[in-house]
């Protein structure tokens, strides 16, 4: 609609809305007038009645001390005394009433000066009555002085009622132009209404003849919210084609970390790793905004551990806070049932922002994540409320909600002294909404920051799966076994098979699903690690085949097109991961599905000696000596390793347990002493802590060994 056209349409209802919220003022201002004009006659009724009653109390002061005077009769003091009990509370109001007006206070204040008086001398004439006699107490009531004081309070009353009655009279008047002023302005406001109707009567009129404009501005707003979601689509599609190379870059870094020589490469290996970790944090942020916009995000509800998922965050973060220097610490409430039932893994992306980004802004002090029940409803759910509170830098007020706006932040200097893409807090928030939760924030600038997540919950009765321990890589550890790797890309293959490549485990590769099926026909590999998308046959088609040559359990190590969701894809695949898989997910994976390799120590046949001399086996002997060289490490030099994860000094008992774990074959100690060196050389420092707190497990597990 052209801008004089609108203008043409919106100038009388603007005048017509001017004049009736004018009207409304004015009514407002009069009626407030009204209500101040009618309190203040009221007022001075009050008054009114306060000095009549003042008057009538005093009057029967006087009459009961005469009428005890005159007869000696204690009977007539009891309206003396009823009135002397009125007298000060009548006095008291009476004050308060004129406390406004200074020439009628100062009245009052006669008043009571006058009244003090004649109690005393009506007191002292009862008592001259009682001892004396009549005629005493006559004489004393004339020369007492009692009818002047009684004159004077009539005049003082009589003149703070002509007072009164004169302002009530003026501000009697004033409420009644008041009144009438309020009329005209209501009927003047009520002209000025119907006035407005026929108007927005007119304007409906021209409303409906720009149904086809608005028809057009509707179509417009389909095609422009059409064009954000292709958008939003376009960018999940890219963030995942970066996500799939940059996975096989960070997997070969790892294996040049691995098979580095020198301290210097594992360097510039570990440099590597570093930076495509962080490239792949920031392209994993983007892919979730750009799920969460195109309602792609899959719930995935789970029997949860509170207290497994909250060591599982103070594990993560407790190393990176130390080295900060402040405290940082998670609190269940003892409230809290033992599991719960909810996406564990969306509430566990929600805290390492909140609490990444609690650590990172804080200088000094402490963070602290609380985790405590809301009120349970009716239905049986029960909000989990977790706490993030820091001693950071704060927020200002003005600045609450923008923090949660995407690549957002607050002041453009924090982009250079705290890094960050400003998606973090973004992701929080719809991650919060698609749980149908809820995420807030309370902060004061200089005080730090409190960020409060709820989400339902239900209450179950059933166990979780026990939280699996970090444990070393060694794909040795896993029984022997043939593996397919059916991948369409080669890079993909090679990472995989060079993770293998120096385990027990016979390899074989497929390009695409058709050679899967022959190879897995003619070799019967035992697990077949397979991408849902190969060219030439389709995934889904290659499983229905692979199912008909045997029980072969297919695991697909590989992420599926996005067209296709993971919770379909979930029924087929057992396990599904990530295309391609880290080292360790590929172990572990494994390990779901392949079982332990055989004991040597346990499951090969004894050894019989050839000579009679020979002295028996010692190995039981051994490992009792063993236990008691880890114990001494334990109670020496354990105990300061734990509290600060030096590295060298890690570094150094690693290398004291592999020497006992030569000297006593134990490959429990062995992979073990690998796995804390491995941490400390690459300055894993969480990984390093993990392994040292288990050190006193190992121990105890050693420790029942058959």
């Amino acid at each position: 609609m052209p801008s004089n056209v609108r203008l043409r349409y919106l100038l009388p209802a603007l005048l017509a809305l001017g004049m009736i919220i004018c009207g409304v003022v004015v009514s407002a201002v009069n009626t407030r007038n009204n209500l101040r004009d009618a309190a203040r006659v009221a007022h001075s009724r009050h008054v009114l009645l306060a000095l009549q009653d003042t008057l009538r109390n005093a009057l029967d002061l006087e009459t009961g001390q005469r009428g005890f005077i005159l007869v000696g009769d204690p009977e007539y003091l009891e309206p003396y005394h009823s009135a002397l009990a009125r007298m000060g509370a009548q006095l008291a109001e009476l004050s308060r009433l004129t406390r406004d007006n200074p020439v009628q206070y100062h009245r009052t204040a006669q008043i009571a000066e006058l009244v003090e008086a004649l109690e005393a001398g009506h007191l002292r004439t009862i008592e001259i009555r009682r001892q004396s006699g009549l005629a005493a107490a006559v004489a004393g009531v004339s020369a007492g002085g009692g009818k002047e004081r009684m004159d004077r309070l009539r005049t003082i009353v009589d003149r703070m009622r002509l007072n009164e009655n004169a302002e009530l009279d003026k501000r009697a008047a004033k409420l009644a132009a008041s009144l009438r002023r309020t009329d005209l302005t209501v009927f003047v406001s009520g002209v000025i209404a119907i006035g407005s109707g026929v108007l927005g009567a007119m304007l409906l009129l021209l409303f409906l003849f720009s149904k086809d404009r608005e028809a057009g501005l509707r179509l417009q707003k389909e095609k422009a919210e059409e064009a954000d979601r292709a958008k939003s689509e376009f960018l999940a599609i890219m963030s995942h084609e970066i996500r799939t190379p940059m996975n096989a870059i960070l997997g070969f870094g790892e294996l040049l970390h691995d098979f580095a020589e020198s301290p210097r490469q594992r360097h510039f290996a570990a440099a590597i790793l570093s930076s495509g970790n962080a490239l792949l944090s920031l392209i994993n942020d983007i892919l979730d905004l750009s799920k969460i916009e195109s309602g792609k995000i899959d719930l995935v509800p789970e029997v949860v551990r509170l207290r497994d998922f909250a060591g599982n965050i103070e594990t993560l973060f407790s190393f990176r806070a130390a080295e900060k220097g402040i405290g940082f610490s998670v609190v269940i409430d003892p409230a809290l049932p033992f599991v719960l039932v909810f996406d564990a893994l969306r509430l566990r992306q929600i805290l390492v922002n909140l609490v990444g980004n609690a650590i990172k802004f804080c200088r000094e002090g402490s963070v602290t994540t609380t985790l405590r029940p809301g009120t349970e409803s009716p239905d049986g759910s029960l909000p989990l409320i977790v706490e993030v509170a820091d001693t950071g830098i704060g927020i200002a007020p003005e600045n609450l909600e923008e923090i949660f706006r995407p690549f957002h932040q607050v002041d453009s200097r924090q982009s250079r002294d705290f890094q960050g893409t400003g998606l973090g807090l973004t992701i929080c928030r719809r991650l919060a909404a698609v749980m149908n939760g809820e995420i807030g924030v309370e902060s004061r600038p200089g005080k730090g920051s409190i960020f409060r997540v709820t989400i339902p919950t239900r209450i179950s009765g059933g166990q979780p799966a026990a939280a699996s321990e970090v444990a070393p890589i060694d794909f040795n550890t896993l029984r022997p076994s043939k593996i397919l790797i059916a991948a369409g890309d080669p890079l993909n293959r090679e990472l995989i098979r060079n993770y293998l490549a120096t385990s027990h485990h016979e390899i074989l590769e497929a390009a695409n699903a058709g050679e899967a099926a022959e190879l897995c026909r003619a070799s019967q590999p035992d697990i077949v690690l397979m991408d849902p998308g190969m060219p030439a046959m389709a995934g889904t088609q290659a499983l229905e085949a692979l199912h008909a040559l045997g029980e072969i359990p297919p695991d697909a190590a590989f992420s599926p097109p996005l067209p296709r969701s993971r919770t379909a894809l979930k029924s087929d695949f057992d396990p599904l991961a990530d295309m391609p898989p880290s080292r360790r997910r590929l172990f572990a994976e494994l390990a779901k599905i392949l079982p332990p390799a055989a004991s040597p120590g346990r499951d090969a046949p004894p050894t019989t000696s050839t000579a009679a001399s020979d002295p028996p086996a010692t190995d039981h002997a051994d490992f009792s000596e063993l236990l008691d060289e880890l114990e001494i490490l334990r109670h020496s030099v354990w105990p300061d390793l734990v509290k600060l994860v030096p590295a060298q000094g890690s570094i150094d008992f690693a290398a004291a347990l592999g020497d006992l774990a030569r000297d006593f074959p134990c490959e429990p100690l062995r992979l073990y002493s690998a796995t804390l060196a491995e941490a400390a050389e690459t300055l894993d420092f969480s990984a390093a802590g993990r392994a040292l707190r288990n050190f006193p497990r190992l121990i105890e597990q050693l420790r029942t060994e058959p």
